[in-house]
């Protein structure tokens, strides 16, 4: 089977710039699948595309359907999954793996793990992993559609640190570098720890004290 023939058409604006062996329109699993069963009946997929000013660093991934808005920065080893949108003026760093249909809004942060179908706001910072509880292995792998995690908008998951499930974090909220995190994090909150959630004016620790300022 010639996999070539299932890319997905890619659009990149002129005033971007492409790095060394990046991978763009790489055709989802399910159409592979389906080709291999039934030779000659996928057409390409929907088209990858990438906005205006945008820099794609070395041996970025970039599968079928994704739109990268402009002004955003994608470096090394950067893979994301079909049909995930990127905003405007966002980073994706440190060789994050984004899998399928997740949202990033503008002005984010991302590294990391981020698992299908989650969705983060704008001007958020992501450096930890965000990960489905897999509570139903038996099911098999695409017969399970879990909860995915919603980081708000102005929110921070540190380095390190691990959102578990379909939670959601803030807005305006900071999961400090090595937390677990399995149930909701309200507005305005910081998490340590296990599950330990503190409200921000409540908060002592001097290094978040100007980011809690700009906060209120």
């Amino acid at each position: 089977m010639n996999i070539d023939s299932l890319y997905a058409a890619v659009q990149i604006a002129d005033s971007s710039i492409v790095g060394e062996h990046c991978t763009l329109g790489f055709p989802k699993e399910a159409r592979v699948r389906a080709e291999q069963q039934q030779p000659g009946t996928q057409n390409a997929g929907e088209p990858t595309v990438v906005g205006k000013r945008c820099l794609l660093a070395n041996q970025v991934v970039l599968y079928e359907g994704v739109q990268v808005g402009h002004d955003c920065l994608l470096e090394d080893r950067v893979r994301v999954g079909y049909n995930s949108r990127i905003g405007d003026r966002s980073r994706i760093v440190y060789g994050a793996y984004v899998c399928d249909r997740v949202t990033i809004g503008a002005d984010a942060r991302v590294a990391g793990f981020v698992c299908d179908g989650t969705v983060i706001g704008d001007r958020s910072t992501v450096m930890g992993e965000l990960v489905h509880e897999y509570a139903r292995p038996h099911q098999g792998w695409w017969d399970v559609d879990e909860d995915s995690p919603v980081v708000e908008p102005d929110s921070v998951v540190g380095y390190g640190s691990r959102v578990v499930g379909g939670v959601t974090i803030g807005p305006r909220s900071y999961v400090a570098a090595g937390a677990i995190v399995t149930r909701n994090v309200p507005p305005e909150h910081v998490v340590t720890g296990v599950n330990v959630h503190t409200p921000a004016h409540q908060w002592t620790g001097r290094r978040l004290q100007d980011l809690i300022r700009q906060w209120s």
